[in-house]
């Protein structure tokens, strides 16, 4: 991301930490607020071989909750066993509820669940493995029996009184029970004892009753070791147990064990998958049926050429399908020693739940688990961003009431400027655009972020009734609308900044101007290029609509056209070095072409086909975009795509043949520099390279430099991975349109699916950007007002090097003495730019 917090220079460093450490301190609940209940979820079965269990079972559950600080959700209604349900919740409780009953979508999500850490409590016939009760064409649920310690369920003795054992005393869910303690069970038997592969907390004695088969060495509590949080307890049949004192005990403790916290989870996970000599880096969450689909295997040394990998069930355990490792290769500047092979298995595609496995030295080496299906990451990602957007809504009481009345820096006016969504999980100030004073580097943050939600309303309104998100993204769309409303001063131009100054008080947020190092000014006007031509075009694109707000769709239309007469008067006025520059061009024809479509006026029409020309007159012979007038090559870490796309929407309108052989061919001379600058060195993820000048030469590289005109901006580029994608997508299939997968050449097709995978997790950390999705993700980072990293939002990513002035080199760290945010933190230019190059992916 950015921020005006993170003052780099070494003199402030100081400044930043001290910064750093009040926001933890507000954003910190005091010790009996830390205190939160546990939040757990009870699923009963339905069978009613276990009904009067199941039955008793609620109010024992409603008693323990009362006791023991839990939050217990009860039900018997297993269409709660969804991935986004199970997320709200540390601990679940599978209650006499057989593998079998549940469908491989409900598995699936276990099975995601506890990938996480969170704690799993199976009871008695949860723990019904084997084929025995299978319908005819069910799947078996192999990973499951692998969870109960390779054990297969047999027929179990009458209900009789026994007793059990504890074994292990000094375990959190057995040290306050008895050493023995009596029950009336079945005393589920297996074929097997399931020692050798879980950790014993309690054995039945079988001297104590008759049972149908003896095991000998019959476990009837156990661990399994190889998940963080997993617990099977055999008894429990009888409704009688939810009256017996040991039980509740074991069901008490057992629950706070779950909960509990692992620590360094995060650092840890990410050590143990890197340290191997072979980590496979796959997208973590989702691949579409309809997009190519690549994962990356690293290495310690180079793995042979055409070395097999197997894409296995990960529910079956079980080999679908089989391909070939392509060259190993290492990648210059990165992480010496380290090999990359390159897997492609795009020509499969059947829907379901896979892990992709090699085996290296006789040992097999796993992805982690992803989906496969049609539009399958569109169906996770749009309802997930549309929930995450909400939530980061700068609604909060604090914020509600000091944002009526926010005071206009350097005078004593106050403006209503409620609304909008806080800029960060790390900032909780409101941007249209910051970083103005660079002139090159401004970002589209509120406006654009508004404008991308109305252009996925537009543009897939099937998929997101499919999704149940239509509403959601709708109602957000206006919600935006309306601050964007509220920002446009009388004058006729927005105001740019709500400043918090990080203080904990939310009456010192003030509308500023920002400079370097967080100075503020009173120069709050928006250039074009400072969020106001994005303002125009999302006001113009939402009163097509015909939907009111808090403001009526005429309203949206008419603050548009002021706002845009407003603009072209003073536009170069506000702008910090007094003139136009390739952002102001691509702001400014997005502003145009909205309103020239929602109003039909030639003026409109007149604007956009300038500013299409002067994009054209700024694209330098090798095909990036000039950004100045003289020399400095066009890259922008958030909005790099943002030019193609704006050229592709104005083609949604113009239709005069020689304007539209221009842009296109800006767009086709665009693409093909991407694709080249690319691929010009050893590439095997397929990250987009970009020309920057730096020393006052124009070379290429990876990443952005760090020595730029912000004076601190390195954090990762996430944002301008999904602006890329999108504009590879949209624009391709104007000046590239195949037939193929997503409509468009497969060069541009696998480049768009390489940027969503590096960040969904096939990247040299594998780590999964999306926030409460995947299996690594980055650390919680906590934010004033209730804000924080939020489920479905897209983190900062990956950067170059610390200390490397070009950005060479590469880079990421969970914990860097309080500048880990330049990785981990959320802003919210990321996920909406994700959500245009999901919805591009999406669309015909």
């Amino acid at each position: 991301m950015k921020h005006a917090l993170s003052l780099v220079i070494s003199s402030n460093r100081w400044l930043w930490s001290a910064l750093v450490l009040l926001s933890l301190l507000v954003a910190h609940p005091t010790n009996a607020q830390e205190q939160s209940k546990i939040k757990v979820l009870v699923v009963g079965s339905n069978d009613p071989y276990h009904n009067a269990m199941v039955k008793a079972a609620q109010p024992f559950f409603k008693g323990l909750a009362e006791q023991n600080n839990f939050d217990v959700d009860f039900t018997r209604d297993a269409a709660a066993i969804t991935e986004e349900n199970l997320a709200r919740y540390q601990v679940f409780i599978q209650l006499h509820l057989a593998p079998f009953d549940l469908t491989e979508p409900q598995q699936f999500a276990i099975q995601q669940f506890m990938s996480k850490g969170k704690g799993w409590i199976g009871v008695h016939a949860a723990g019904l493995t084997g084929t025995r009760f299978l319908k005819p064409g069910e799947t078996y649920w192999q990973w499951f029996e692998q969870l109960m310690g390779q054990v297969i369920y047999s027929p179990h003795p009458p209900l009789q009184q026994g007793t059990v054992v504890v074994e292990d005393r000094n375990h959190p869910v057995t040290r306050n029970l008895p050493a023995t303690f009596s029950i009336r069970d079945e005393w589920y038997e297996f074929d097997k004892s399931p020692r050798p592969n879980v950790h014993v907390l309690a054995t039945a004695d079988e001297s104590t009753y008759k049972p149908a088969k003896p095991m000998g060495d019959h476990p009837i509590i156990w661990t399994n070791p190889d998940y963080d949080r997993a617990l099977y307890i055999g008894i429990g049949h009888d409704s009688t147990t939810c009256a017996n004192a040991d039980f509740a005990i074991l069901i008490r403790d057992a629950i706070k064990w779950s909960a509990s916290e692992i620590e360094n989870k995060a650092q840890h996970n990410l050590d143990e998958s890197l340290g191997q000599p072979v980590t496979v880096l796959a997208n973590q969450v989702a691949y579409s049926t309809e997009a190519p689909k690549g994962a990356i295997v690293r290495s310690h040394k180079p793995l042979p050429e055409n070395m097999t990998f197997n894409l296995i069930g990960a529910l079956t355990l079980k080999p679908v399908y089989s391909g070939k490792l392509q060259k190993a290769e290492q990648v210059t500047d990165w992480q010496p020693g380290i090999w990359y092979s390159r897997i492609d298995f795009s020509d499969f595609n059947t829907p379901g739940y896979y892990k992709l496995q090699v085996e290296a030295d006789g040992k097999p080496y796993a992805s982690y688990a992803f989906t496969i299906g049609e539009k399958a990451l569109s169906k996770i990602a749009l309802p997930a961003i549309a929930n995450f957007f909400y939530h980061q809504r700068a609604s909060s009481p604090e914020e509600a009431g000091a944002d009526k009345h926010i005071v206009l820096y350097g005078s004593t006016k106050t403006v209503d400027l409620s609304g909008g969504w806080a800029d960060a999980s790390g900032d909780v100030s409101k941007y249209f655009s910051h970083l103005a004073y660079t002139n090159f580097m401004s970002p589209q943050q509120i406006p654009m972020v508004d404008w991308s939600m109305i252009n996925t309303v537009d543009r897939i309104p099937e998929l997101l009734d499919q999704t149940g998100s239509k509403e959601a993204l709708t109602t957000e769309a206006l919600y935006g609308a309306d601050y964007i409303m509220r920002s446009l001063s009388p004058e006729g131009y927005f105001y740019m900044t709500v400043f918090t100054y990080f203080d904990k008080d939310p009456n010192a947020r003030r509308v500023v101007g920002l400079l370097a190092d967080s100075k503020t000014t009173a120069d709050y006007q928006c250039a074009y290029r400072e969020g106001g031509g994005m303002a125009v075009a999302a006001l113009a694109r939402i009163s097509r609509w015909h939907r009111d707000g808090a403001f009526t769709s005429q309203q949206y239309l008419d603050a548009a056209e002021r706002a845009f007469a407003h603009l072209q008067k003073f536009s170069t006025r506000y702008a910090d070095d007094g003139k136009d520059n390739v952002i102001d061009d691509y702001c400014a024809l997005m502003a145009a072409t909205e309103l020239w479509i929602a109003t039909g006026k030639t003026a409109y029409q007149t604007e956009a086909r300038k500013r299409a020309g002067n994009l054209s007159k700024r694209l330098s012979p090798k095909g990036y975009f000039i950004a100045n007038d003289t020399n400095r090559p066009f890259w922008h870490a958030a909005d790099a795509g943002l030019p193609v796309i704006a050229l592709a929407r104005y083609l949604d309108v113009e239709t005069n043949a020689a304007d539209r052989n221009k842009a296109l061919a800006t767009i086709k001379k665009a693409l093909d520099y991407n694709l080249s600058v690319t691929h010009e060195v050893t590439n095997p993820f397929g990250y987009p390279r970009q020309s920057f000048l730096y020393k006052g030469k124009v070379q290429n590289g990876f990443f952005i430099p760090h020595e730029n005109e912000s004076g601190w901006w390195w954090q990762g580029e996430d944002a301008r991975l999904g602006s890329l994608a999108a504009a590879m997508l949209v624009g391709g299939r104007l000046v590239y349109p195949d037939k193929g997968p997503l409509g468009v050449k497969p060069e541009l097709a696998t480049y768009a699916s390489n940027l969503v995978s590096w960040v969904l997790g096939s990247n040299p950390y594998n780590i999964c950007m999306m926030y409460g999705y995947g299996k690594n993700n980055v650390p919680y980072m906590a934010a004033m007002y209730g804000h924080g990293s939020g489920r479905g939002g897209i983190s900062n990513g990956i950067s170059g090097k610390d200390g490397k002035g070009d950005g060479s080199g590469i880079d990421f760290k969970m914990e860097d003495n309080g500048n880990e945010w330049r990785w981990s933190e959320q802003w919210i230019p990321h996920s909406g730019w994700f959500l245009a190059a999901v919805t591009a992916m999406s669309s015909k």
